[in-house]
């Protein structure tokens, strides 16, 4: 009964949304009727920075409906940005916790919190939350700009876009109209990189293929646990040894192609091996890890304009086969995505308005789901008289139907905008997320926002199987966002906001699930841009915040003893710890000079606030020192010969090695690392 009431909500839902959408067609037909005015091109050229993730829509990100940050390929160039983390690190409000598996993304106190694309098309599935490609497994050298969108945009990604949106927008055959081959070398960890990218615009045709590969090694690469158990009675808990890891490898390719601007086909293939050391809070025992996230997908999309409507048509299967394995414990798992997508742009009232309307389609199948996994230092104890960890998984699918609109209205010196989105999830409770939002200039060089808006997140495969009617997370954030330049050389920004957050389910790396909870998270994000002459450029910006609410309460599962009669027996632990927000005050300082027309220096100070860790189950507590990281880059155009341009690029200057936390304790930051490249186009 209850699940026959919930879907005869939903299809009420969809009849009065449908209601409405016809409704606002018709208004707008009637407004419109008198108006012949095609549709506008909004930007011509490449010079001009254009954002598409806030509205599906080509427009400035002054202009845009959202707090937006873009990192385009010249910043990635002149600042030797080899990784995803080290560009979101130079963004006000995004700190990345240096994991031994990985970065993990903090946004504006949030872990794990914003919805990851590449080419809109999203890295995500039902079956994990942390796949956030931050590491060598994703290469900047064909990223033509980073879209980054703060703040909840379910209304037009769906849940999972819940603090933000980062959007890799990959190169076009005109960004190259050529061949492009770069080399890198790196030491102490003995990477080694290239890059080849072609590109070339045919006119009508266009098209695109590069493909990257990368090997690095460890910084700390010895471990002293060889198995987990000698036999497989595992009458010893653990097998001591001398053991070093292999190289981590990397392997990457992308492709567009398309014809006329309107049909586009394009996709992204990778295969990796990352490896590293975790250990044990107060112990001297490390063992060897890996994982391995490959993500992968093909879209076909097609644009087509009939008169004042604007029609776009997507769709695209993707697939991302997990594998992880600690000590000689392993498990898999494959998430299949199948997704469709068609929304209409009709401009309004003499084209100072845009309506966009939409609706999609998902299907994500998962095998091999982790629902739970048994905390491992447990089972590397003395006299552990324990079987082989146990790792719970199992098979499931979902699907998701939707339905969303935005309206957005300009006048001479103000916008207003709005928008709604219907989610029908087959296994969570239908969600209803909205956003409104206003623009000012009061003065030519002075704008202003406010924006409020509402978001939802996919709950983890613990909760999703066996299980109906559940409160997904949620979030309601409010920001004002000021961008003010009072010169053409001095542009200054700043964004206060609220996010306050319900439902929240924190994962932790003990194999367990936090209960729901409640926070509060409020700060500030501030920046300053100054050219007091031709050859030098400064910079800053910071992020200040706190928060309040409730402790993380967890409850996982220990073991399970098998009794005479064959029934199980479980034993679980609980623990509390705060809500972990990585560093409340965050800062970037730096300096770019143009030395001279072919030489450019770069200089960054990056520093983070202490912070604290918690481990073996709450009752192990760490607090960071203060982080305090220099880098310095050196480019050199046309180095040896036309078209050749030479990098030096180095990480950590001081050679600062801090102790940050890890997965299962702590561990130390990176040591100095030094890159060369070189980048030929011809």
């Amino acid at each position: 009964m209850i699940s026959l009431t919930k879907r005869a909500k939903s299809i009420s839902l969809i009849f009065v949304f449908q209601g409405l959408i016809a409704l606002t067609l018709m208004v707008c037909k009637v407004a419109m009727a008198a108006t012949t005015v095609p549709t506008k091109v909004l930007f011509v050229g490449e010079d001009i920075e254009v954002v598409t993730s806030a509205s599906k829509h080509p427009e400035s990100p002054e202009e845009a409906p959202a707090v937006v940050s873009i990192i385009d390929q010249k910043k990635i160039e002149s600042f030797g940005l080899r990784t995803l983390g080290e560009a979101l690190s130079l963004v006000p409000g995004f700190y990345i916790a240096d994991r031994e598996a990985g970065g993990q993304p903090f946004l504006r106190g949030i872990p794990d919190s914003f919805l990851f694309l590449y080419d809109s098309v999203p890295m995500t599935s039902d079956s994990t939350k942390s796949i956030f490609p931050l590491g060598e497994e994703l290469t900047l050298d064909f990223v033509k700009r980073i879209e980054i969108i703060k703040g909840p945009a379910s209304v037009l990604w769906g849940p999972d876009a819940f603090a933000g949106v980062v959007n890799i927008v990959p190169m076009e055959g005109r960004d190259i109209n050529g061949v492009s081959l770069k080399l890198r070398a790196g030491t102490p960890d003995h990477e080694g990189h290239f890059t080849l990218s072609l590109g070339k615009n045919f006119g009508l045709w266009e098209g695109f293929v590069a493909v990257s590969a990368t090997s690095k090694h460890a910084f700390d690469d010895g471990y002293n646990v060889l198995k987990c158990g000698s036999d497989e009675a595992c009458t010893d808990p653990y097998v001591r040894g001398s053991g070093s890891l292999d190289s981590s490898k990397y392997l990457e390719t992308v492709f567009n192609f398309s014809w006329k601007q309107w049909l586009k086909l394009s996709g992204r293939w990778s295969t990796m091996t990352d490896r590293y050391v975790v250990g044990e809070i107060d112990s001297d025992k490390t063992w060897a890890a890996k994982k391995k996230i490959p993500f992968r997908f093909i879209k076909l999309e097609a644009q087509k304009d009939l008169g004042l409507y604007n029609f776009h048509f997507s769709t695209y299967y993707s697939k991302i086969p997990f594998e992880e394995q600690l000590v000689d414990v392993s498990w898999h798992s494959n998430s299949h995505v199948y997704h469709g997508e068609l929304f209409v742009d009709r401009q309004l009232w003499d084209s100072t308005g845009l309506l966009t309307l939409g609706t999609s389609y998902r299907y994500n199948r998962i095998t091999g789901a982790v629902l739970s996994k048994s905390f491992l230092p447990d089972f590397l104890q003395p006299g552990n008289p324990l079987f082989k960890p146990i790792i719970n998984q199992k098979d499931f699918d979902t699907s998701l139907f939707s339905i969303y609109g935005q309206i957005k209205k300009h006048w001479k010196w103000f916008d207003l905008w709005a928008g709604m989105r219907f989610d029908d999830h087959n296994q969570y409770d239908n969600s209803i997320s909205y956003n409104l939002g206003a623009g000012w200039r009061p003065l030519r060089p002075l704008r202003i926002k406010l924006l409020f808006g509402t978001a939802y997140r996919t709950p983890y495969n613990t909760q999703l199987v066996n299980r109906k009617g559940m409160d997904p997370e949620k979030i309601q954030n409010t920001s004002l966002n000021i961008d003010w330049k009072p010169l053409v050389n001095l542009h200054f920004t700043a964004t206060g906001f609220w996010n306050k957050i319900k439902h929240h389910v924190n994962e932790d790396p003990n194999g367990g699930l936090s209960r729901p909870n409640s926070q509060d998270i409020y700060g500030l994000e501030a920046s300053v841009i100054w050219r007091p002459t031709y050859w030098m450029n400064l910079w800053f910006n910071t992020t200040l915040m706190n928060n309040y609410g409730d402790k993380e309460n967890y409850k996982v599962l220990d073991y399970i003893i098998i009794e005479p009669d064959g029934s199980f027996k479980p034993f679980y632990s609980q623990w509390k710890t705060p809500f972990e927000t990585g560093p409340k005050n965050l800062f970037n300082l730096g300096a770019e000079f143009d030395v001279t027309s072919k030489l450019k220096l770069n200089a960054k100070l990056n520093y983070g606030s202490a912070y604290t860790g918690y481990y073996n189950k709450g009752t192990e507590k760490f607090s960071s020192t203060n982080l305090w990281i220099t880098d310095l880059t050196g480019t050199y155009r046309d180095a040896f010969l036309k078209h050749l341009d030479a990098q030096v690029a180095i990480k950590n200057l001081f050679n600062e090695r801090y102790r940050v936390p890890g997965i299962y304790s702590t561990k130390k930051s990176a040591p100095l690392t030094v890159y060369f490249s070189l980048k030929y186009k011809f």
